[in-house]
């Protein structure tokens, strides 16, 4: 298999750390489990750098920079309805993103057992009507955004475990760099 360069980047920041449940931060989750997928992607002789935590803008221009084969933002879900739950991945609606979104869904799914919510393509809070998220809209290379799970549903928290995310976004991954070559 032909080695790959992947950018990643947390959900959230330190000071700003995005959903949580009890002391568990979407941030400090994030940072857990890629973590974890670096060393294994490191492992097989690929390529990942995290992008710092700052602006969407920021970030993306930093992405191109490197000019990575494609990435991801790793966040998790939270809403004030408990009984929302599952797995999404946003991507940009391209063939190579729609590509990435459903290899890492399905891997995801398969692994944590969560409700599969689908792939749909990354408009500001999912309406079509805006536009794309400036991440994904601004970074050169195929880019998404994984939502594992929500926070804020009591199943799908339970179902958090650092190594599955790791190891079914890293199948994902493999299984669409798998389809490129």
């Amino acid at each position: 298999m032909k080695k790959f360069k992947l950018a990643i980047s947390p959900g959230h920041t330190p000071d700003k750390p995005g959903a949580s449940h009890g002391n568990i931060t979407e941030y400090g989750l994030s940072m857990a489990v890629l973590g974890d997928l670096i060393f294994r992607l490191g492992k097989r002789g690929h390529e990942a750098w995290i992008i710092g935590a700052d602006s969407n803008s920021y970030q993306a221009t930093k992405i191109n920079k490197l000019n990575p084969d494609f990435g991801f933002e790793l966040h998790f879900n939270s809403f004030h309805d408990a009984t929302w739950n599952g797995t999404e991945v946003l991507h940009s609606g391209s063939k190579k993103g729609r590509a990435l979104a459903s290899a890492l869904h399905d891997s995801i799914v398969d692994l944590l057992g969560t409700k599969g919510r689908g792939t749909p393509i990354a408009h500001y809070q999912l309406n079509k009507r805006k536009p794309l998220i400036t991440i994904i809209k601004n970074t050169v290379c195929t880019f998404v955004v994984i939502e594992p799970l929500f926070l804020s549903n009591p199943s799908d928290f339970e179902k958090i475990d650092i190594t599955l995310i790791s190891v079914g976004i890293l199948r994902g991954i493999l299984n669409y760099w798998k389809g490129l070559e």
